[in-house]
């Protein structure tokens, strides 16, 4: 598998998660009641993203959002993450995904992600992209 082949495609993809759970009510529900502003800080294309759940916002780079969790991670495990092939317990555990704030709070979004891995990987395999499936 390789990884994103520059910024903007990580940016592209992973937000597409975003905008998939935004678009979809059940999941989009949780979202907003999570009250996270998430900002995850990419590397290996190095890239930030910037989710503010509430107000269904997602910000590419510089933004004035002010996030209450921050996760650190490649965007290979990122990409591998939204298949569903990584653990989030078990990556933080094994330093492969660093976390700031509040982990409960994403912790309790991992079965709505459950729903957006099968749409992701679908997506990959619209646009071409069987290199990036895990």
């Amino acid at each position: 598998m390789t990884a994103f082949a520059s910024t903007e495609e990580a940016t592209r993809y992973i937000s597409s998660v975003f905008e998939a759970g935004f678009a979809d009510p059940e999941i989009c529900e949780q979202l907003v009641k999570s009250g996270l502003v998430l900002r995850m800080e990419l590397s290996d294309p190095d890239a930030v993203i910037t989710v503010d759940t509430v107000a269904k916002r997602i910000e590419v780079g510089g933004t004035d959002l002010v996030e209450n969790m921050t996760l650190t991670l490649s965007s290979e495990t990122a990409n591998r993450f939204w298949q569903g092939r990584v653990s989030i317990p078990l990556a933080v555990a094994r330093g492969q995904i660093k976390v700031a704030g509040q982990l409960p709070k994403l912790l309790g979004l991992l079965p709505s992600a459950k729903k957006l891995n099968a749409q992701y990987v679908e997506r990959l395999r619209a646009d071409g992209r069987d290199d990036l499936i895990a």
